[in-house]
C-alpha cells in the first residue's frame, strides 16, 4: 500500500528483545470483540471524479485550508486539488523522478508532502510548488505525514524513525522508534504510530523522547486521532492462532493504553483511516477504506460498521473527512477521487 523504497537497515535483535521486555512489563491487554455489524443497504450518494492524468493512481488525500481537498498521485509526480464541486486541477512535477507518498495541510497556507526523495516537499494552496526542504539524512524516505501547530511529522521506514520539522526554525529532529508505518499527533502534541514489527501502537512523548507500546493482535498499518482523543487504527493483515483473528479496526484509549479491536468482514482489507470532524457523527468517530471491497466505511465506539457503495476493483487507499462529515477518498486503480455525500 505504500512505497517502501529500501528496507530498514539497523540491527533488530537488541531492539526486539527490548520491545518484548517493554510489552511484558506493561501488562497491557488486547480486548477482542465479535465481528462488527455492517449496515445495508449502503448509505449516502457516491460521486466519483476522474483524475485527468491517466493511470496516475491517487494515493492519499487531505483537507486544505482553502476548503478544497488535496491529494498525491502515486504513479505521476503530480499534486492534485479537487473542489467541493469535483473540479480537479493537477500541479507538477512536484518532484523529479520520484514517487509521492502523502500530503498534509501545514501552517501559513502551505501543504507539505513526502516522497521517496530525502526531502520534504511544499506547495501553496494557490498551487505554487516551493523548493523542497532537504532532510538531513541521505537515505531518509518520507512516508505518511501529519501536522500539529508549526510542526510537520512524518515516518521514515528506511531509518525506523519519526521526523519532526519545525516550520518556524527550519530544524529537523529525529526520533528512533520501531518501524513506524504511519503517524498522527493528538491535541496535546503526543505522537502516535503503528508498528508492524512490534505488533503494537506506539506513543512518543516528544518532550522526553519516551516511547510506550500498546500491543495489538495483528500488524497495524494506518492511524488517526478521533475528535474525543481516542486513537484508531486499521489492521489489514490476517493473523493466525487461537483465537483465529483476521483483519480489524482498533481503538486505543490514550490514558490507559488499552486496546479494543473489532474484526471486520474477512477479505475487505481495511487500510486508510480518518477522523470525523466532531464526536457527534451518527456513523461513528472515524471512516476507513476497505481496499479489497472498494468502498469506505464508518465504525462506532461499539464496533457497528456503516458502509458506502462499493466499486469493484477501485482499490481505495487514503481517506479524509470534510467539515460537513462527508468522506473523500482516493480510488487508486479507478484513477478517481470519490465523495460519499451523506446529507
Amino acid at each position: 500500500m505504500r512505497n517502501n523504497a529500501g528496507s530498514p537497515n539497523f540491527p533488530r535483535g537488541g531492539l526486539m528483545r527490548a520491545l518484548r521486555l517493554v510489552l511484558l512489563a506493561a501488562g497491557l491487554c488486547v480486548l477482542l470483540v465479535g465481528p462488527a455489524e455492517a449496515a445495508t443497504p449502503p448509505i449516502g450518494m457516491l460521486k466519483q471524479f476522474r483524475v485527468p492524468t491517466a493511470n496516475s493512481q491517487p494515493r492519499f488525500i487531505t483537507n486544505g485550508a482553502d476548503g478544497n481537498r488535496w491529494f498525491v498521485e502515486g504513479n505521476a509526480p503530480n499534486i492534485g486539488r479537487i473542489t467541493p464541486a469535483g473540479d480537479i486541477t493537477e500541479f507538477g512535477p512536484a518532484c523529479q523522478a520520484c514517487l509521492l507518498s502523502d500530503i498534509v495541510q501545514g501552517p501559513g497556507g502551505i501543504l507539505y508532502y513526502t516522497s521517496n526523495d530525502p526531502a520534504l516537499g511544499r506547495i501553496t494552496t494557490s498551487g505554487q510548488i516551493l523548493p523542497a526542504v532537504a532532510i538531513p539524512n541521505s537515505i531518509a524516505v518520507g512516508g505518511e505525514i501529519a501536522a500539529h501547530g508549526n510542526e510537520i511529522w512524518f515516518n521514515d521506514f528506511n531509518n525506523d524513525a519519526l521526523w519532526r520539522y519545525d516550520t518556524v526554525s527550519g530544524q529537523f529532529t529525529r526520533f528512533d522508534v520501531p518501524e513506524p508505518l504511519d503517524v498522527a499527533v493528538d491535541s496535546a502534541g503526543i505522537v502516535w504510530f503503528p508498528s508492524s514489527v512490534a505488533q503494537a501502537i506506539g506513543r512518543l512523548d516528544p518532550t522526553t523522547g519516551a516511547v510506550s507500546l500498546a500491543p495489538t493482535k495483528g500488524s497495524p498499518s494506518q492511524i488517526t486521532v478521533a475528535a474525543n482523543g481516542d486513537v484508531w487504527f486499521t489492521d489489514p493483515a490476517p493473523v493466525a492462532g487461537p483465537p483465529p483473528f483476521g483483519e480489524a479496526v482498533g481503538r486505543v484509549h490514550p490514558a490507559t493504553m488499552a486496546v479494543t479491536e473489532f474484526p471486520v468482514t474477512p477479505g475487505v482489507r481495511p487500510l486508510g483511516i480518518a477522523a470525523s470532524p466532531g464526536a457527534a457523527s451518527p456513523f461513528g468517530p472515524v471512516w476507513f477504506t476497505q481496499n479489497a471491497k472498494g468502498n469506505v466505511a464508518a465504525i462506532t465506539d461499539q464496533g457497528v460498521i456503516t458502509e458506502g457503495k462499493a466499486v469493484k476493483g477501485s482499490d481505495p487507499l487514503g481517506v479524509t473527512v470534510d467539515d460537513t462529515g462527508n468522506p473523500w477518498y482516493a480510488m487508486g486503480s479507478a484513477n478517481k477521487i470519490a465523495n460519499l455525500q451523506l446529507r
